[in-house]
Parts: C-alpha cells; structure tokens; sequence
C-alpha cells in the first residue's frame, strides 16, 4: 500500500483586503496621548504599510507565510499602544471580501484585520500543504507541517477573535476547516506509516483518526446553515470527504487483518478483509466524477485488498477451516490522533521581529517608570537599614565572644597549632609508648573478660549438673526420703545469676570502651606524630581563590 496513488488534498481560498488608512488616525493619536512630533514616526507608519501590501498580496509560499505572521504580531504591539479597536478613539474602517459571497465586508476594528489576516495563514498553509505530491518522504513531512499550521490558525482565530466579523470566520466553518486540516495532516502521516512499514495495528490506527476527523468534517458540511454559507462548493467537498471515509476505513481494517494473520487469526482475518472490500466498494460508488488520481488510487486499492482477501478465504477454507465471525463481533478500531493544530504566537520576536513603534511609549509607563524607581530607592533603603541593623548584632556577638574583627579573617592564624593543642602533644611527647600501652591494656582486658565468661560457663554447667542429680535422688527415694535442708544449690544458682549479670555489663563496658579506643586511636597517633603533619590535618576554611587573592592584596 505505500505505493498507492495520493488521493488529493481540500485547500481554502484566500480573502482579499480592501482599504486600511490607518496613518492619520494613528498620527492624531500621537499628538494627542503621547504629546510628541507624529512626523517623527513617519518612518514607522511606512514600514507598516509596506508590510501590510506584502501580506495583502502575499506570495504563495513558505517567505509568504513569514510574512502574514510578521504583519500578525505587529498589528498586536500596535494595538497596544494605540486603540483601534472596535469604538476605540483611533478605530478606522477596515475592508476585506468575504470569500463565498464576493461581498466586501467593513468593520472599525483592528481585530477584524487580525482575523482575515488570520484567516490567510491558515489558507496559505493548506495550498501549500495540498501542493505536493507526496510521493518523497520529504513532501509527506512537509504537508503534514503545513497542514497542522493551517489547523493551528483557524484554531487560534476560533478561540480568541468574534464569529460575528464575516460567515466564512464563523464557528461552524472555523471548526469544519480545523477538523479538515487535521485529517489531512494525520492522512500525511499515514502516507508516511505505510512506507516506513509500520506495525498493522498503529497503521490500522492512524487510518481510523484519518476516518474520525473527516467524519467530524462530514458532519459540519451536512449542517444546515454551513450548507447555505458555502454553496456549490459544499457539494464538492462533501463527496471527496465521504469518499475519503469509506476508503480510509478500507485501510484500516486491511491492516487489522494483516495484524490477525501476524496473530494466526485466520477467521479474523477474512473477516476484516470482507469488510475492507465492502467499505472500498462504497467509497468506489462516492468516486463518480472525482479526478483521475481517485480513480486510478482506488483501483490500486481494490488490486491489493481483494488480492488479499482471495488469498485469505482460500487459505481458510482449505488449510484453517475457522469459523468467520461477522463485523459486530470485531475489535472496534479505536483511532490514535498523532497530529495537532500548531499555536499561533503574535509575540514570539523570531516571527515578528522587532516592535516597529517601540520607541513609542505611553506617558503612563513614563510616570509608572518614575514611580518604579522611587519604589526602588526605598526598597533599598529598608534593605540597607536591615543590613545594618545585622552587622551591628554581628559586631556585639563577637564581642561577647572576646573576638577581635582584625583577627576573624586572619589566614595566618591557620598556619600555625593552637596552645591548648600544643599542651597535649607535649604531654603525649614525654610518653610516647601511651598508644602501645593502651592497646597492650585492651589486649589484656579482653583475655580476662574470656577467662571469666569460661569460668562462668563452667560454674554453670557444673550447677546443671548437681541440680540434675539432686532431681534424680528425689525421684528414686521420694521426697518424703530426703531430709528438709535449706537448698545449697539454689543459693549458687542465686549467686551465678547475678555474676552473669554482672558479667553482662562489663561485656557492654569493653565493647563501649573498644569502639572509643577504635574511633580515637587515629587521633592519639596523630598528636604523638610530628607537628607538620598534625598542622596538615587540622580543619582549614574552604576560600575561592578570588577570595584569597582579594585577602593577600588587602593585606599588602
């Protein structure tokens, strides 16, 4: 199927401008608000009015686009500094044709030229998206692109501009273009599936979109008061587009039943197939009259679908023999939307460039701007005074501390052992044996605690023992036997419990006391070591080296 044949694409015609003198209006304005010299901007009004005869008779390509988006977004900062819109002090009547009248429509609005302008872009992007043919990966990346633009202005002139400036701006025909461009764009992106060999059920899926858009397009044509705003072109359009759904529904299920063949599913598979013949056939019916191009991609489809669905119900009825199940009993295909209508964005300076009128600023921002940097200077008055405030608590904390300012800073304090460090060294100096001792000393606990828990064990045994035997004497002479006498025994089991009670809080002793010898042994070894190396060891302030270098020069 990617070789099939293009179907072709629905564009949009574009309005014509008529008359916009907007110059005096906004010269008088100038004079008025700004109380400057309006023929200080004349060079302004003029690039302006160049731009809007290149948007008014834009050329029919990418740079044309460009342009209509330049001319969109300067409209935008003009309007914000001098108010053309609708009952505004600078309005002026604007004048464009309404595309399926021919009547030229008038409104005092800048608006009303945002939104024909509007309406251009997103005209000029569906011829450029219906130019090409589709056949390189290139053209079908490129008409996809325009065809999600075009979606993206109709969307914006939808969401942020009246309905009541022209019929061919009015919600029904906005939404009938937007859903239109989708289903192109998504119609691309199956052309591009199908010939980067896709797995069946995301083609299948991409088909059924394709189907939903132009079913949405379908019913917007069918309405009764879009039918009476278009015309004899609401004909023309409604046959393509229904065509278009039975044959996109064609493709969809081809590609469900080659998903159920990948899957084995042999009665599927002919089931889907059937219903893509059927679908295709109704699409062959809706083709009357369409262009060649129609014709001959419908024939190619037919070619492929029926070749594969004679293969199939032959393969079934002599090899599978699985029962065919009917339509109602398939998984429904679900659609997968991969396309989006693109923002429009009157403000990004890539596309507008440059505020022509930025220079002209309202007395407003003047006095907001000098209001600004009162607001400012006391801001930063607070914040000074604060910043005092905490340098004076700063300076009496070190006070207390009996630090000298002088000093904090002082890098060469790092340089050199504090006294009290130096008192410990010295002690450990005249008895340099201290660590080997303590270690000796640990050595010699531990073996004692060992000999102590063995003793103890054997005390215990033994103890087992006796009272075991004691046991034994009673049970074979009888307790009435053995003479009453206060229990030797169990006054050694009293005496044995609490030494290995006693035994257990000196085992909890030795490990505290190794644990300490282990975390301080290093640093008994470092104060009996050489002082080089104990300076190397000490903590030292972690400085930038601009901050260092500011030190060194500001103790020069």
């Amino acid at each position: 199927m990617e070789a099939v044949p293009r179907m072709p694409m629905i564009w949009l015609d574009l309005k014509e401008a008529g008359e916009f003198q907007f110059s005096p209006s906004v010269k008088q304005f100038i004079l008025k608000n700004y109380g400057e010299d309006p023929d200080n901007y004349n060079e302004q009004l003029k690039k302006l009015e160049q731009l809007r005869q290149s948007a008014v008779n834009v050329t029919r390509d990418f740079e044309g686009c460009s342009t209509l988006r330049k001319y969109f977004g300067q409209l935008h900062y003009l309007q914000s500094r001098v108010p053309l819109g609708l009952g505004q002090e600078a309005a002026v009547p604007i004048s464009w044709t309404e595309i399926f009248s021919g009547k030229t429509v008038t409104h005092e609005d800048i608006c009303y030229e945002q939104a024909c302008i509007l309406y251009n872009l997103g005209a000029l992007h569906s011829m450029l998206g219906a130019m090409d043919n589709r056949v390189s990966e290139e053209g079908m990346k490129v008409s996809c692109t325009h065809f999600q633009c075009s979606a993206g202005a109709f969307t914006y002139l939808r969401d942020h501009f009246s309905h009541n400036f022209s019929v061919d701006m009015s919600h029904q025909i906005l939404n009938l273009n937007i859903n239109l461009m989708l289903g192109q764009a998504q119609e691309c992106l199956l052309e591009k599936s199908m010939l980067d060999n896709r797995k069946s059920f995301l083609v299948a899926r991409i088909s059924a979109q394709v189907v939903d858009y132009y079913k949405e397009a379908c019913r917007a044509l069918e309405n009764s008061e879009t039918v009476s705003m278009l015309g004899k072109i609401q004909k023309d359009w409604k046959k393509l587009v229904q065509m278009k759904i039975y044959y996109f529904a064609a493709v969809a299920h081809l590609h469900m039943g080659k998903q159920a063949e990948e899957q084995q599913k042999y009665g599927e598979r002919v089931a889907y197939l059937q219903s893509s013949i059927d679908k295709l056939n109704e699409a062959i019916k809706l083709a009357k009259g369409q262009p060649d191009s129609v014709q001959e991609a419908l024939r190619f489809t037919m070619d492929v679908i029926g070749g594969k669905f004679n293969s199939a119900k032959k393969d079934n009825d002599f090899i599978y023999h699985e029962s065919v199940p009917s339509l109602e009993m398939l998984t429904s295909v679900k659609g997968a939307p991969l396309v989006k209508a693109l923002p429009v964005n009157p403000t990004d300076p890539s596309v507008t460039g440059p505020d022509i009128f930025a220079k002209l600023v309202p007395m407003a921002a003047h006095e907001a701007s000098s209001l600004y940097s009162e607001e400012k200077a006391k801001l930063l008055r607070d914040v000074m005074a604060k910043i005092d405030g905490k340098n004076e608590t700063l300076e009496q904390f070190m006070d207390s501390l009996g630090l000298d300012p002088e000093s904090v800073d002082n890098m060469e304090m790092y340089n050199t052992l504090p006294s009290v460090l130096m008192e410990k060294c010295a002690a450990l100096s005249v008895r340099p044996d201290t660590v080997k001792n303590l270690i000796q000393s640990m050595q010699v606990l531990s073996g004692v605690f060992t000999d102590v828990e063995a003793s103890l064990r054997e005390i215990r045994d033994v103890l087992d023992e006796d009272e075991a035997e004691e046991r034994r004497l009673e049970e074979a002479a009888g307790k009435q036997a053995v003479p009453d006498r206060p229990s030797t025994l169990a006054e050694l089991r009293r005496d044995l419990e609490k030494y290995l009670e006693a035994h257990e809080k000196a085992s909890f002793t030795n490990t505290e006391l190794h644990r300490a010898m282990n975390l301080h042994i290093s640093n008994l070894r470092l104060l009996g070591g050489p002082l080089d190396t104990l300076r190397e060891a000490l903590p030292r302030p972690q400085l930038s080296e601009d901050f260092q270098m500011r030190w060194q020069v500001s103790r020069l």
